[in-house]
């Protein structure tokens, strides 16, 4: 429960004994402004006139309106509870006022987490962050960032932002906006909020725990449901290049002894080369030359209960069926001077489909149906919800910046709408790149981004494991690694790194190995590849029934499945910056290697007993040094948990 107390113009609203909205003239809660976007191109630029402090504050406790003024703005709040959650949804404000700076008491030291995708840091105390869609400095001109940066933060925007953060105290922040946001957690006594739209409402939990307050805020953000049991248990390797490449290579894989779910399919459609690497035909029907009779294939497949998944967006190259058929109808987006809107989407032409249009999404959605999940797809990857041309013209009129953030929402649940339209909820899977807030209400799964085939901290390897810890922190307790890195730019894929990365990934929810644009090693690198790739498939289809019952807490309980030490251990101060560890479910400790060559890690264990997975050897906590040779990963279980016997089991299992 809430409560407000005022003394003139000061207001103190409290969660229980925590005070999480404090205002006073000289430290007002909101500083608000005017402000208009300007499309340039297609590159945004910022101009609002400056910020003025609303110092003076009227309280209707009968109401429950909270009005803060000052100058000649006002903005009034209407203070509500909402699944636990306290909730101020604004009722009034100025005209044209759209732009607002939130402050809120913080205590020195306290750790932040949070923010979605972030890649550099889990603990962000001391950073600034810019919140649009955008891709970690991959395909940048893809998806524009406006040209106003907000200082000390970096240029590199994640996938999968999130308007969300939480503290080590266990307090929780959702701003409910689709609008460009930034978040300031340099000062020692206060978390900043820059808002670039008035939000429907901005909501604070206080809870005992880290793991009781994501429950709280899940209830709100949304929580994905149990995917597939298949999708879970075996890998997903992906396959291009033709029916008898991929059937190649998944023979080989199965003869290595690998357990194997699905088969990944991304150019389905047919594919052209471009100057970053061989994409996908943007034309989401089967190309019978690239794929002579994939439908025989999959039935095949199926049969030996082995799934095929495609690859899809909402793009449409201009030389395909689709793109003809949807610009007759005017489905696609519309240029300023009129016509279909056509952009270079990295070596060739593409229109976009219009989300605002209904018939627009009527049409897609029979065209998957027929042509994918007809076809015999158990799902697919529901990339490049980011891109959106900044003056477009759209069905409802919106303009591009406001609907920037919310479009991979969109994209989202429209293809949540087309698994439960087709009945396929049981079987079939789809998982996306970008996201928002909405993203857990709608997307069933999201990846942590593109990441680059390297051991660099902020784009290689290491980033992975931050974005996945970082996503759990803002609400996605059911994120997924693109295995290996799927961007060779700067470095070749090495071996030992897509050994280390394949460590890593066998302990998360899904085995999904992408290749992408990658150079380097794949899984067919050689004879010791094939059987390392084997073995690390069998360890996570060996933790298959646990990480189904991780799932299935993230789905009731907003549990998220990898998470940050302090989650499980929050009385701990050393555990607050970790962000070389995570737990997987409540019973396993996971340390992967990080660093290339390493041979030892030097691990940090919390009170109580221990067993190392690959000797059994009992480790109390404290510091320890592991021996972590390829393909055993620092890994530990609680011997007297509930899964502790199949924790026992694993290694023979995995032999």
């Amino acid at each position: 429960m809430y409560r407000v107390e005022t003394r003139g113009h000061t207001v103190r609203i409290y969660m229980g004994d925590r005070l999480v909205v404090h205002h006073s003239p000289d430290t007002p809660f909101v500083e608000a402004g005017k402000g208009r976007w300007e499309a340039l191109g297609n590159v945004v630029r910022d101009a609002r006139d400056g910020l003025i402090g609303l110092t003076h504050s009227q309280y209707e406790q009968g109401r429950s309106l909270l009005r803060l003024f000052g100058g000649d703005y006002s903005i009034t709040f209407h203070i509500t509870e909402h699944n636990g959650l306290l909730r101020l949804s604004p009722q009034r404000a100025s005209t044209g006022l759209n732009r607002l700076r939130l402050r809120f008491p913080a205590t020195a030291g306290t750790a932040v987490y949070g923010g979605g995708a972030q890649t550099g840091e889990t603990n962000l105390r001391g950073k600034r962050l810019q919140l649009w869609v955008g891709e970690r400095g991959v395909y940048q001109t893809h998806a524009p960032a406006p040209a106003v940066r907000m200082k000390g933060t970096n240029p590199i925007l994640p996938a999968c932002p999130l308007p969300v953060f939480i503290t080590g105290d266990s307090i929780g922040y959702i701003f409910e906006s689709y609008g460009r946001a930034a978040f300031d957690f340099t000062s020692a006594r206060a978390h900043y909020v820059s808002l670039w739209e008035l939000p429907s409402a901005v909501l604070v939990g206080a809870a005992a725990s880290p793991l009781d307050l994501m429950n709280a805020l899940t209830k709100t953000t949304g929580r994905q449901p149990v995917p597939p049991q298949w999708f879970m248990e075996g890998s997903v390797i992906e396959a291009r290049g033709g029916s008898y490449v991929a059937a190649e290579l998944l023979e080989k894989a199965l003869t290595s002894g690998a357990s194997i779910s699905c088969i990944y399919i991304p150019d389905w459609t047919g594919g052209f080369d471009t100057p970053a690497g061989r994409r996908p035909f943007f034309d989401w029907v089967w190309n019978q030359e690239t794929y002579p009779k994939l439908d025989s294939l999959i039935r095949e497949l199926s049969s030996r209960n082995i799934r095929t998944m495609a690859y899809l967006n909402p793009h449409l190259s201009i030389e395909g069926r689709l793109y003809a058929e949807a610009s007759a109808a005017g489905y696609l987006l519309k240029k300023p001077q009129g016509g279909a809107y056509i952009s270079d989407m990295g070596g060739f032409m593409a229109g976009h489909l219009d989300l605002t249009n209904p018939a627009a999404c009527s049409w897609f959605k029979d065209i998957v149906k027929s042509h994918v999940l007809g076809l015999g797809f158990c799902g697919y990857f529901a990339d490049r919800g980011d891109y959106l041309p900044q003056d477009a013209i759209f069905h409802t009129g919106e303009s591009a910046v406001r609907l920037h953030n919310r479009w991979p929402v969109m994209w989202a649940a429209l293809n949540r709408e087309i698994i439960r339209e087709a009945g396929r909820t049981a079987d079939s899977v789809f998982f996306s790149r970008y996201g928002w807030i909405g993203t857990g209400n709608q997307s069933m799964m999201a990846t942590t981004g593109m990441h680059h085939t390297s051991w660099h901290k902020k784009q290689g390897l290491p980033s992975a494991l931050n974005a996945a810890l970082s996503l759990s922190c803002s609400g996605i307790g059911l994120n997924i690694t693109e295995c290996g890195g799927t961007v060779s730019y700067v470095f070749k894929r090495t071996p030992e790194l897509f050994m280390r990365w394949m460590e890593y990934t066998a302990f998360s929810p899904c085995f999904l190995l992408l290749n992408g644009d990658a150079k380097g090693a794949y899984i067919d690198h050689d004879e010791k590849m094939l059987a390392f790739f084997a073995r690390m498939s069998r360890v996570h289809a060996a933790l298959g029934a646990y990480i189904r019952s991780c799932a299935r807490d993230n789905a009731n309980d907003g549990a998220s499945i990898m998470r940050p030490l302090f989650m499980n251990y929050p009385a701990e101060p050393r555990f607050r910056s970790v962000n070389n560890a995570y737990m997987l479910g409540g019973e396993l400790l996971v340390f992967p290697v990080l660093k290339k060559g390493a041979k030892t890690l030097n691990v940090l264990l919390p009170d109580g007993n221990w067993h190392h997975l690959w000797s059994a050897k009992a480790h109390s906590g404290g510091e320890h040094a592991i021996e972590v040779p390829l393909g055993k990963p620092a890994v530990f279980y609680k011997p007297d948990g509930k899964h502790a016997a199949l924790f026992e089991e694993l290694p023979m299992k995995a032999k």
